[in-house]
């Protein structure tokens, strides 16, 4: 056990640093003429996203198996340390960061990964790991074509070695540190209540390492660029805030394409500072370049694994692809996905008294809508059942604590740290496009893991924010230190507790490591032949399944690529090889394959 701890603690600090090495090989590349850029929170996210830039280059000639992971893994240590020596690093930027790290160890360490990690992730991992760019992957198995597991492009450079054992939680919470380190940076260079709340929020809100996943990510860089959209509106225009939102913009649409609910923000970026913008266009090629090159090697990903721009959005495929989707089973995808985030699970319950945790099937019956048609009603109709989701309880949540920090903030009035603030027509504005923000999203994917904490998050803070600004001119030291404190005291407090009951129930497989569960040939998988290729199929036995009654949802989890679930063969396309690339063409008995997913689409 202590040589685990050892090897753990040892993969959690040189993780952080591999990613600050390319984050500052990036940032000398990329935007070498501009300054200030030594904060290590944006040092730190900016690493991540031309790791990402790395992988999607790679992935077009050569799987990332541990060779090439290993090399890019110790590279990055490498830079960091020839850069630490340059004394390119701030000292203050590091000193935070690592204060961070320490401070919240007892996040890392989890017995169970994210419930969808051996469904989704750790197969498209397995995927990149045994193979370049395959052409039609939706056609071999569509839950590996999905355009979330941009993350995990990223990620798979962190799987180096077998005693690194299901290390892919580390990199997520790296991720968390960069963004509350850009935060606290963006706050000690002017303080603003706004800036801290966020903080305070965020602190409390991402208190679980497991409910991180691939959706909050996204969320995080979102909620940077309205503080610095804010900060543009507070301070004036300078071109590092702009660079630093357009990249970290582009990333969160990476990330998780809807982010694009933050169009209304953008736009107010773009009204009030037009003239700045053609300008600073010009002046920072190399920046929009790479900014260019990375959205184009995203769409082009999507279009080669699924034939969509974006997968599983209809409206964005080319049927005229020979390995594209079965568009017939993409619609229902995503009209499935929407309609559940809308409450379609809660009126379906509600309509056919089921009392299975899950609603897989697309159910009919007179003076009913199934998922199709339920998606195309008005709010008016589907709110009713959207709020029957505790989903609604964590917004609630997020405006009581804003409450709790008003009443804190302002228990002590003779405060001597200065407030900087925005003026009435600038806030006018901003509190404006956080609404239509908020419009979007409950338009669009009403659900807070898809958008919903940066939204509220920025909101809430808004509004306390403006209620402290006509209450007290100044903040007191002594109340800002406690919220901090109480916040990472709930959250350690919280999984220090959680850590204790895992191992005192035995729940560690390999402690301090997240459990990794084996599957067995023959037992929970056989192989089978076609097209001259060995594929292994999923059965179904109690491990790694979703159970819901007579219907289950089979994880691939570990088992070697490619794997098929069983039944979803009759959706298995046609394998050639053409120039060295593997295509699988889009299956001829689609309407077999429609049959077969729309009795559970998710699968």
């Amino acid at each position: 056990m202590l040589v685990n701890i050892i090897l753990f603690i040892f993969f959690y600090i040189s993780s952080a640093l591999m990613v600050i090495g390319y984050g500052q090989l990036s940032k000398s590349l990329i935007i070498s003429n501009q300054k200030n850029f030594n904060e290590i929170g944006f040092i730190g996210l900016f690493g991540f996203l031309f790791l990402y830039f790395i992988s999607s280059i790679i992935i077009f000639f050569y799987n990332i198996n541990n060779y090439v992971s290993t090399i890019i893994f110790l590279l990055g240590i490498t830079l960091f340390f020839i850069f630490l020596l340059k004394k390119q690093y701030s000292k203050k930027s590091l000193i935070i960061f690592s204060f961070i790290i320490i401070i919240f160890l007892p996040l890392a360490i989890i017995s169970e990964p994210n419930e969808d990690f051996f469904f989704y992730y750790k197969p498209y991992m397995n995927y990149l790991q045994n193979s370049k760019i395959i052409f039609g992957i939706v056609n071999l198995n569509n839950t590996l074509a999905f355009s979330t597991y941009s993350l995990y492009d990223i990620i798979i450079f962190f799987n180096i070695s077998e005693k690194f054992e299901n290390n892919f939680s580390i990199p997520i919470l790296i991720f968390y540190f960069f963004y509350l380190t850009f935060l606290i940076e963006l706050l000690l260079k002017k303080f603003n209540i706004f800036y801290f709340v966020v903080l305070f929020l965020s602190i409390v809100s991402f208190a679980k390492l497991r409910d991180l996943g691939t959706s909050i990510p996204p969320q995080l860089l979102l909620i940077i660029i309205a503080c610095l959209i804010y900060s543009l509106l507070l301070n004036g225009f300078k071109e590092e805030i702009i660079t630093k939102i357009f990249l970290l913009l582009v990333f969160a649409i990476l990330l998780r394409f809807n982010s694009v609910i933050v169009i209304p923000l953008i736009l107010l970026l773009f009204i009030y500072y037009y003239k700045f913008i053609l300008p600073y266009l010009i002046n920072n090629k190399k920046g929009v370049i790479f900014m260019f090159i990375v959205l184009a090697l995203f769409f082009s990903k999507n279009i080669i694994n699924s034939g969509c721009l974006v997968y599983p959005v209809k409206s964005l495929c080319f049927d005229n692809l020979y390995w594209s989707s079965n568009l017939k089973v993409t619609e229902q995808k995503y009209n499935k996905l929407s309609s559940d985030s809308k409450g379609w699970a809660f009126y379906a319950k509600e309509n056919f008294q089921i009392t299975d945790k899950f609603v897989w099937t697309n159910l009919e019956k007179e003076n009913f809508y199934n998922y199709n048609i339920y998606l195309k009603t008005s709010p008016v109709f589907w709110s009713q059942y959207w709020i029957k989701d505790p989903n609604y309880k964590k917004i609630l949540n997020l405006f009581l604590l804003g409450l709790f920090a008003l009443i804190i903030l302002n228990t002590f009035k003779k405060g001597k740290i200065y407030k900087s603030n925005i003026d009435k027509k600038n806030i006018s504005i901003f509190f404006t496009s956080i609404f239509l923000v908020i419009v979007c999203w409950f338009l669009v994917s009403p659900q807070m893991r898809y958008g919903g904490y940066f939204c509220f998050i920025i909101f809430v803070s808004l509004i306390v924010s403006l209620f402290d600004k006509y209450i007290n001119r100044n903040s007191h030291i002594v109340t800002l230190i406690f919220l901090i404190v109480l916040a990472v005291s709930y959250v350690n407090i919280k999984n220090i507790k959680r850590v204790y009951n895992d191992f005192g129930e035995n729940k560690f497989i390999n402690f301090p490591w997240p459990n990794n569960h084996k599957l067995n040939k023959n037992i929970d998988y056989i192989t089978f032949t076609k097209d001259s290729t060995l594929y292994n199929q999923r059965l179904r036995t109690k491990k790694l399944v979703f159970d819901n009654g007579e219907q289950a949802i089979l994880m691939c989890g570990d088992i070697d690529f490619p794997c098929i679930p069983v039944g979803k063969e009759v959706c298995l396309g046609e394998k050639t090889v053409y120039n060295s690339f593997i295509f699988y063409k889009k299956n001829t008995r689609e309407n077999q394959c429609y049959e077969f997913m729309n009795k559970n689409i998710l699968y």
